[in-house]
């Protein structure tokens, strides 16, 4: 009926009850206005509504599908005066011009996008990039993706110890680093001060989203260690994320399977040459006073704790037959008369693609034998990358983590935007107001930087941002929180890799 002078809603009446009231919540159903007539019951007709408010619907293919169905027939109860139907407009005349794409894009190959109409005008619009619809994946792998994301992990030792379950936890690693004879107790020696340590809480889900285990993780300060005394070498190699996709193209394309594995304690094989001492961590008593442990194995934190595992590593694959891919050291391929199997590894997770399941059991039973390892089945979660499979390809996306980060920002109930720039404004060095906490922006723009794995959407606006990272004013950091609301409406949005794609290299050049 209009708005109220002093209040923020909507003046609305009530066509059943003729109550007149203020709301913030209004839905507006123009098409379906006026109201025909109808003899149905006022709850058979709006039961259809969800529960649940939207925002825990998972991201869908387009911000339509957030908003609830709309009834049938919108009820008017019988002993309501009726209200005469006014004379329905004919539909608006279209345009029947064939749709053509900005000649600009014709330079473009885009053999990963697909057309996409109007709901309302059949009209074709521009390709876009394909994203993810939890909406169309199977119910256990809805409740994987939703249950990770469910649980909290605790950040700090004492919030840690008020459970059972991070307690006992806590208990199994300190355990574990005793059988694997990691340290051994030593006075300190003198004008040595030993680096201290933290905890690192993990919870580690089944296949069905169900939780496998709590895993606490002992981690050394290593930021303490003093080059040439304690550490010497530190490079390590890890997957880089464009492999991982590139694998993870290739076995779409073939129909590989895809396996994934959990390396028990691996940096903690690693056999350290340099004396490196640890204080006491807690739950840990010793006989004498002012005792260290000096560890005989690395452990996660030291700088030199990769470089000793991945040596390791390679050495038992080599052994076995892998060879190491020379653009990647940290990808290994076995190739034999009747199988072609892919080994990738970031640190102690370790990724299996290929054609033979006799292999993959074979080097599973070898790397358990040597660093005991769990097999966590097909790949389904991998540095943050939510993988599904099904008949027509193979989906990423990083849902989890974008919603962390907005959860980390402030910015879950944030408005939506529906690009992630502003299309009139263009960033550049002025001298208008600099932000205030230059550090925050530099984190945030790391954070978006790792979101580009799977999000082409944003890469333009990233690489725009990081540009400021030295001198970001007030103007930058608005940018950067735009590309946040931008998120917040499309945080399900992955790529896609089709299995009847073929495989080509493309490269593209500017004009010079």
């Amino acid at each position: 009926m209009g708005y109220k002078s002093g209040i923020k809603g909507y003046v609305l009446l009530d066509i059943f009850t003729r109550e007149i009231f203020v709301s913030r919540n209004v839905l507006f159903y123009e098409h379906i206005l006026p109201y025909p007539k109808s003899h149905l019951s006022v709850t058979s007709d709006w039961e259809y509504f969800p529960s649940q408010p939207p925002v825990l619907i998972p991201d869908s293919a387009s911000s339509s599908s957030l908003e609830p169905p709309l009834p049938k027939d919108p009820p008017i109860l019988p002993d309501s005066p009726s209200i005469e139907p006014q004379p329905i407009s004919p539909p608006l005349r279209r345009s029947s011009r064939v749709s053509i794409a900005p000649s600009h894009l014709k330079n473009f190959i885009c053999h990963a996008s697909s057309q996409f109409s109007s709901p309302h005008t059949n009209v074709p619009l521009y390709p876009i990039s394909n994203f993810l619809s939890f909406n169309k994946l199977s119910n256990p792998h809805c409740h994987f993706v939703l249950s990770i994301s469910t649980n909290t992990e605790p950040k700090i030792y004492t919030e840690a110890s008020k459970f059972d379950c991070w307690n006992q936890a806590m208990k199994t690693e300190l355990t574990a680093l005793e059988r694997t004879r990691t340290w051994k107790l030593v006075d300190l020696p003198p004008n040595i001060k030993p680096i201290g340590y933290r905890w690192v809480y993990k919870i580690k889900h089944h296949a069905d989203g169900s939780i496998e285990r709590f895993k606490a993780r002992l981690v050394a300060k290593g930021y303490n260690q003093i080059k040439g005394l304690d550490y010497f070498d530190t490079y390590s190699p890890v997957a880089k994320l464009t492999t991982i996709r590139l694998v993870l193209a290739l076995a779409s394309i073939h129909s590989w399977h895809l396996h994934q594995l959990d390396v028990n304690n691996a940096l903690l094989h690693g056999d350290l040459q340099e004396d490196v001492y640890l204080t006491l961590p807690p739950g840990f008593k010793s006989e004498k006073p002012n005792q260290v442990c000096k560890l005989l194995k690395s452990l996660y934190g030291l700088k030199q704790a990769s470089r000793k595992w991945y040596e390791k590593l390679t050495s038992l694959l080599v052994q076995n037959g892998y060879t190491q891919a020379a653009s990647n050291h940290s990808l290994f391929t076995k190739t034999t008369s009747f199988s072609f199997t892919f080994l990738l590894v970031y640190v102690d997770d370790v990724i299996l693609a290929g054609t033979s399941l006799s292999e993959f059991s074979f080097i599973k039973n070898i790397l358990h034998t040597s660093f005991q390892i769990k097999d966590l089945g097909q790949l389904k979660y991998f540095l943050g990358l939510e993988v599904s499979h099904s008949k027509s390809g193979i989906s990423i996306c990083q849902r989890k983590y974008c919603l962390d980060l907005l959860s980390d920002t402030g910015f879950t109930d944030s408005k939506l935007v529906s690009t992630p720039s502003d299309p009139s404004s263009r960033l550049h060095h002025d001298a208008i107001t600099p932000y205030h906490d230059i550090p925050s922006y530099r984190r945030l723009v790391g954070i978006l930087l790792y979101l580009n794995s799977t999000r082409p959407d944003i890469t333009h606006i990233t690489q725009q941002l990081s540009q400021f990272l030295s001198n970001s004013t007030t103007a930058h950091h608005h940018a950067a929180l735009r590309v946040l609301k931008y998120l917040k409406q499309s945080h399900g949005r992955g790529l896609f890799f089709p299995r009847d794609s073929s495989i080509h290299l493309l490269g593209f050049s500017d004009a010079d």
